[in-house]
C-alpha cells in the first residue's frame, strides 16, 4: 500500500512539474496565444498590421455596421454648379437672357431658390461655392481676386446675352451651329464664358478643395476620437469630403461619369487610366486611415494630386487637338468652343496643390502656354502645337500628347 501511494505522488509531482514548465506564446494579443503556457518561447505570431481589405466601392462602416462616410455638403455644391450651368446654357438660344445677379446669388447661395433635383436641402443651406474658391493653403480662405474674376465672367455673360444678336468673329452674340457644334453664346473673340465659369469653378473650387484643403488637412487630423454626435473622426471625414468633390457616386467609375472631374477622368481613361487610379486611391487611402496606416494614406494623396493635374492637362491638350481639326475644316464656332474649354482647364491648373507647391506645372508655365493661343480667332496650328508641347512637357504627357 505504501508503495502504491508513493507511485501516485511521484506521478503527480512529475505532471505538475511538466505543466509549470510548459512553453509557448504567452502574449494574449498574438494569434497563437496559449493560455496554458507558463514560459514564453518566442513563438508568438501576429496579424500583419498592414493587412486589411480595400472595398470595391466607397463604403466604410464601423464595428456596429453604421456608415462612417459623410460628404453631403460636397454633393450640394456639385448640384449647385450643375444648376448654374443649366441656367447659363439657356443663353445659347438667341433672345434668352441671363442675369448676372442671379448667377452671383447662385454662386454665393444668397436667397436663391434651387430646383434641388436630389432633395439635398440646398435652399437656405449654408453651403456655397463662393467661400470655397481658390484656397492657397489648407485651413485658409477664399481668394477675393479669383472670386471677382468669376463674377466678372458672369457680368460678361449677362451683357452678351442682352445684345440679342448673331455672333461671329469680332461680334459678340450667339454663334450659330457650324455643322459641328453650336449654337453658343460667345464674345467677339470667341470666348465662351459658360465654359470659363464651369471648368474654372471645377478647378478653383472642387480641385482646390480636394488637393489643397482636405488632402492636406488629413495629415494633421485627429483619428482617435469620434466627432461629437457622429460615427467618424476628423481624418475620416476630411478624406470623405475630398472624395465628395470628385464624385458623389460610391461606385465610381461604374457611375458618376456624367459631370465634373468624374466625367473628365473617365474621358481620359483610355489614355491616362486616371479614373481607375483616382477611385482606387481614394478607397485605399480611406481603408488605410481606418487601419492607422498613414504611410499608405500619404502615398494615395500624391496619386490623387498627380492624377488630377494630369486630367486637367490632358483634357486641355485633348481640346487643343480638337481645335486643330476644326481649324482645318473651317468650323469657327466649334474651334472657339473647344479653345474656351482648353483655356479653362489649363488656367484652372494654377489652383491645384501641385502648382501652388511647385511640384507640378508652375503658374508662369501656365501663363506661357496660354499665351500661345490667346487670340482664338487667329491662332494657327503652330501656336496650338506650342501650347500642347509646353503642357505635355511640364506634366509628363509628352509620350501620349497625340493620343489625347
Amino acid at each position: 500500500m505504501k508503495k502504491y501511494k508513493a507511485l501516485v505522488m511521484s506521478i503527480a509531482i512529475t505532471a505538475l512539474g511538466l505543466n509549470s514548465c510548459k512553453k509557448g506564446c504567452t502574449d494574449p494579443s498574438a494569434t497563437n496565444f496559449d493560455e496554458r503556457a507558463k514560459k514564453d518561447d518566442n513563438s508568438c505570431e501576429y496579424e500583419d498590421p498592414d493587412s486589411y481589405t480595400v472595398p470595391s466601392t466607397y463604403a466604410f462602416v464601423d464595428a456596429d455596421g453604421n456608415s462612417t462616410v459623410s460628404y453631403s455638403g460636397q454633393f450640394q455644391r456639385l448640384d449647385m454648379l450643375s444648376e448654374m450651368i443649366t441656367y447659363m446654357k439657356t443663353a445659347n438660344t438667341q433672345g434668352v437672357f441671363v442675369d448676372a445677379q442671379t448667377l452671383k446669388d447662385m454662386y454665393e447661395n444668397n436667397s436663391y431658390t434651387w430646383t434641388d433635383n436630389n432633395s439635398l436641402g440646398m435652399t437656405g443651406s449654408t453651403k456655397q461655392l463662393k467661400n470655397k474658391t481658390a484656397y492657397a493653403s489648407a485651413g485658409g480662405s477664399a481668394d477675393a481676386g479669383v472670386q471677382a474674376l468669376f463674377e466678372a465672367y458672369m457680368d460678361s455673360l449677362d451683357i452678351i446675352s442682352n445684345y440679342n444678336q448673331t455672333g461671329s468673329v469680332g461680334v459678340a452674340g450667339v454663334w450659330p451651329n457650324d455643322g459641328e457644334k453650336g449654337p453658343y453664346l460667345m464674345d467677339g473673340d470667341g470666348r465662351e464664358y459658360t465654359q470659363l465659369i464651369e471648368k474654372g469653378l471645377m478647378s478653383a473650387v472642387f480641385a482646390s478643395q480636394i488637393t489643397v484643403q482636405y488632402l492636406e488637412l488629413v495629415t494633421n487630423d485627429d483619428n482617435s476620437t469620434l466627432v461629437t454626435g457622429e460615427n467618424y473622426t476628423d481624418m475620416q471625414h476630411h478624406w470623405d469630403e475630398a472624395y465628395g468633390y470628385f464624385t458623389e457616386s460610391v461606385d465610381y467609375p461604374s457611375n458618376g461619369t456624367d459631370r465634373f472631374w468624374g466625367e473628365y477622368a473617365d474621358g481620359r481613361e483610355s489614355v491616362l487610366n486616371s479614373a481607375t487610379k483616382i477611385s482606387t486611391a481614394f478607397r485605399t487611402g480611406r481603408a488605410a486611415i481606418d487601419n492607422l496606416d498613414y504611410e499608405t494614406r500619404d502615398a494615395q494623396i500624391k496619386i490623387i494630386r498627380d492624377e488630377l493635374e494630369k486630367i486637367a492637362a490632358g483634357t486641355a491638350i485633348h481640346y487643343l487637338n480638337a481645335a486643330k481639326s476644326y481649324l482645318a475644316s473651317g468650323n469657327a464656332t466649334a474651334r472657339n468652343h473647344v479653345l474656351s474649354e482648353a483655356w479653362a482647364f489649363l488656367d484652372g491648373m494654377r489652383y491645384g496643390y501641385n502648382c501652388i507647391s511647385g511640384d507640378g506645372m508652375t503658374a508662369s508655365q501656365i501663363d506661357a502656354a496660354l499665351a500661345y493661343f490667346e487670340d482664338f480667332n487667329t491662332v494657327g496650328v503652330t501656336g496650338m502645337n506650342m501650347a500642347i508641347d509646353a503642357i505635355a512637357s511640364a506634366t509628363g504627357l509628352t509620350d501620349v500628347k497625340n493620343d489625347l
